[in-house]
């Protein structure tokens, strides 16, 4: 839920800073595509570490930190599990070329190792896999790793950006400001075109004091939700592509959140502290409204073509909402009268991730059968903002060191990828292309990890 005036976190002050990196010879090492989770060994069937078959003398690897190549070039590290450091190392598969390894001195973490190791060379100019074997004593693992590309892009605007939100539209990315901006950030949105890596704003007739406070888009139209300050109230806008934007009123005076555009062209919202989904019709207007119990912070559209919100309070829940007829099943999550579950995101199988602000942990539910799982997150690390790929990989923020999570589809663990410390902080905004790109915001720039 966000109120009409918020400020954006910074990066927590107890964190270094790393400063750029070099693009050349940097690694993640990651379960064959989805860089995170426990390695499997290449050819077989098992996962070790995670209920699978394990190879007799394997070793157990896992990713800790993953690696980038590009503008947000960082090494990664393995943890090998149960072993000390001694004898520990990694060597690259044969028939690799254009493939460079170069492995880090291994050490103790706890009853683990930590094993730094960097690949590099043109094979991996861009991103890619590589095969390693990593060996301890008598003990073996063969590991499909990945490295992943990156690029920045500096956005053009007269004060320092920070997003508050993204949605990407086919090959652009649509970039909504905070309402604390100032009153040209928070009139327009940004619209960067990754065809020819171009910035522009994307104007909207919002003037004075109003503030765009949501953005949703469906295919070529792009709607925003604006606090208003007349009698009339909150309104929101659709801006056509060729220029002309509709406005209708949303019947209320308090900021509007989380705006949806539903698969038979309604429009969803709510509006701050109200106990009620708000729906427009932008055919003829009508607007409805949809009883809920409880405010709804966080909403989502699952792909069963459900709504689904968050709730805090003394029952905190995940409420899933029949929008037809009303009917409502709530899933309790965490404890009463203290958790507070945010960032709703639906994920292709029908399952939602979610965060919880006062622990920052990270969580899956299973509507069908009301299973939930959290996901251990590195050491230090507390989860915010997410977003999830069509693959079925989920990010989020790391709220605590700025750096970026990542779990791939089934993983119990999610790894780092760590990203340079910059004035301004992030990540924020996090948005999943259809393509699995993830752009972000961080510092002023936009990021994309690939």
């Amino acid at each position: 839920m966000t109120r009409s005036l918020t400020t954006l976190p910074t990066r927590s002050p107890q964190r270094p800073a790393r400063g750029w990196r070099t693009p050349a010879l940097l690694l993640a090492a990651s379960l064959l595509a989805s860089c995170g989770g426990t390695a499997r060994p290449a050819g077989g069937s098992g996962t070790p570490g995670a209920g699978g078959n394990v190879t007799p003398g394997a070793l157990v690897v896992s990713v800790e930190d993953a690696a980038v190549v590009g503008a947000f070039a960082h090494s990664g590290s393995l943890r090998v599990r149960g072993v000390s450091p001694a004898g520990v190392g990694a060597a690259l598969a044969a028939g690799q070329p254009g493939t460079q390894l170069s492995v880090g001195t291994p050490v103790a973490s706890g009853g683990d190792t930590l094993l730094p190791v960097t690949l590099g060379g043109v094979a991996l100019a861009s991103g890619g896999s590589a095969q390693l074997t990593v060996t301890a004593g008598t003990q073996r693992q063969a590991v499909t790793v990945t490295v992943l590309g990156s690029a920045a892009h500096s956005i053009p605007a007269g004060t320092p950006y920070l997003a508050s939100a993204a949605r990407t539209q086919g090959q652009q990315v649509l970039l909504r400001a905070p309402a604390s901006a100032d009153e040209a950030s928070r009139h327009s949105l940004i619209r960067f075109d990754a065809a020819d890596a171009t910035f522009a704003p994307l104007a909207f007739p919002v003037t004075g004091f109003e503030t765009i406070t949501s953005h949703a888009v469906s295919g070529a139209d792009a709607w925003v939700a604006v606090r208003g300050v007349s009698a009339e109230g909150s309104f929101l806008l659709r801006r056509g592509a060729d220029g002309r934007t509709q406005r209708f009123m949303a019947g209320t005076v308090e900021t509007l959140n989380n705006l949806l555009v539903l698969p038979d062209g309604r429009v969803a919202f709510t509006a701050y502290g109200q106990p009620q989904v708000l729906l427009l019709d932008p055919v003829g207007g009508a607007l409805s409204r949809l009883p809920t119990d409880g405010p709804p912070d966080s909403a989502a559209l699952g792909p069963d073509g459900l709504l689904y919100f968050t709730r805090r309070g003394d029952a905190p829940a995940v409420v899933q909402v029949e929008l037809l007829g009303g009917q409502s099943r709530a899933f309790p999550v965490g404890t009463p009268g203290v958790s507070v579950p945010v960032s709703l995101n639906a994920a292709p199988d029908g399952t939602l991730w979610f965060t919880e602000s006062r622990t920052g942990s990270l969580w899956n539910l299973d509507p069908v059968s009301g299973k939930q799982r959290s996901v251990t997150l590195p050491t230090g690390a507390r989860a915010g903002e997410v977003a999830v790929a069509p693959d079925g990989t989920v990010w989020a923020a790391d709220t605590e060191r700025g750096d970026l999570l990542r779990a791939g589809p089934g993983d119990i663990r999610a790894v780092t990828i760590n990203l340079p410390a910059v004035p301004g902080g992030g990540p924020r905004a996090l948005s999943a292309a259809p393509g699995g790109t993830l752009w972000f915001e961080t510092g002023g720039q936009l990021g994309q990890i690939r």
